[in-house]
């Protein structure tokens, strides 16, 4: 029992000693830290530049540089703190100095550098030391929005009215020489394939290498369109003649003309026999050995897809 008393002392004194070693090593780690970073150094940092206050009818078309590299002078404890702290050079677009070249302007570096550093940082050297960049002018214009959508619908559904974009116009802004060639803007291309559902989309709007420098009012746009069912019906409808001379009778063989047409279910119980017109113009066979018409629609629904008419030629008599 006395061996394992002294066992565990001998541990926790050994323990100890450990510990007291860790302190020391730790104390003096922070002193030399101190030591050192109080001592003058010249080291580089690199900052990068950032334009500010620039007019609504100005655009910035590019700088030579965009970053700074600044060689300074001074005590650790600043070094590190502006290497931290403070890694951007604000040039005022309206404290700058025109060069010779037309739109270019300059700012000295070292004037705009000196605003962004820690007092007691000497500036020895920065690179490029002088910043140009070009102003050119702003132009806003609204261009229509084209969709590429591929449209391949179930058998059976197709569009109930057209397929609208929202919006159908966009502001585009940027350098007067770009904006002005720019006609129209194109969304992604998109393929869709057995519709049978109404249609919701965001599409993206397309930029390629000549756009880049633009900006659209917004980045996307909706392709919205409703979706239906349709169907194949069939109507007679009365035929007409139209420019008959005075004093003169004419008889159709036949009266009526079948019309198939497609439209929408939704649609196709308001589809009448009045919603059509369909006449054959005695000025057509006038003059001519012609013993028939060729029977002509004058008038149908909006809402039709697609129609036929189903006799193609109307015989006729005609007495004076």
């Amino acid at each position: 029992m006395l061996k394992g008393i002294k066992s565990l002392f001998a541990e926790i004194f050994k323990k100890k000693k450990i510990n007291v070693f860790l302190l020391f090593f730790l104390i003096s780690f922070v002193v030399w830290t101190l030591v050192k970073l109080a001592n003058t150094y010249t080291d580089t940092v690199v900052m990068k530049v950032v334009y500010a206050n620039l007019a609504d009818d100005k655009i910035l078309l590019g700088g030579d540089e965009s970053m700074l590299q600044v060689q300074v002078k001074t005590t650790g404890f600043r070094m590190l703190r502006q290497k931290f702290f403070t890694k951007e050079v604000e040039v005022d677009l309206n404290k700058v100095s025109k060069a010779n070249k037309e739109n270019t302007f300059y700012v000295l570096a070292d004037a705009a550098v000196n605003k962004h550093l820690y007092q007691e940082i000497e500036i020895l050297k920065v690179s490029p030391d002088t910043l140009f960049f070009t102003l050119g002018k702003n132009k806003t214009k609204r261009v229509p929005v084209i969709h590429q959508l591929e449209l391949e619908f179930e058998k059976g559904y197709n569009l109930y009215d057209s397929l609208r974009v929202a919006p159908e116009f966009i502001d585009i802004s940027g350098p007067e020489d770009v904006v002005d060639e720019v006609k129209v803007v194109y969304t992604e291309i998109k393929q869709l394939e057995a519709i049978n559902t109404d249609i919701d989309l965001t599409l993206q709007l397309l930029k390629n290498d000549s756009l880049k420098r633009l900006t659209y009012a917004q980045p996307t746009v909706k392709a919205i369109a409703k979706v239906d069912k349709y169907t194949e019906g069939k109507l007679s409808i009365p035929l007409q003649v139209q420019n008959l001379p005075q004093g003169y009778s004419i008889k159709l063989f036949p009266k009526e003309v079948s019309v198939t047409f497609t439209t929408n279910v939704s649609d196709f119980n308001e589809i009448t026999q009045n919603d059509f017109t369909m006449y054959c113009d005695y000025n057509d066979v006038k003059n001519t050995n012609a013993s028939f018409f060729i029977p002509k629609l004058a008038k149908f629904p909006t809402s039709l897809k697609s129609y036929r008419i189903e006799n193609k030629k109307i015989n006729f008599l005609i007495k004076k």
